[in-house]
């Protein structure tokens, strides 16, 4: 028991760390940059009403979000280092 305490409260610890780190990722970003992410991965929405919601293509929301994801994961290297 006394191993499995010790990995849940690791777990717990890394869940607060990774938390962190998006609520820092997620506020470099421009304010459409954010809508366009907390409209996909928070709200569950789809490429193409993100674009209706925002006045643009679906293919422009695509070419975004691979864009941000992207930007995100490089910074997510960069502090790694």
């Amino acid at each position: 028991p006394l191993l499995e305490k010790l990995e849940e409260k690791e777990c717990q610890e890394e869940k607060v760390i990774n938390k962190l780190l998006l609520m820092q990722l997620l506020d470099d970003l421009g304010r459409e940059e954010r809508q366009i992410i907390y409209l996909r991965y928070f709200a569950n929405k789809t490429q193409a009403e993100i674009g209706k919601k925002l006045g643009i293509s679906q293919v422009q929301v695509s070419r975004m979000e691979k864009k941000i994801l992207k930007q995100m994961r490089e910074k997510v290297k960069c502090d790694k280092m």
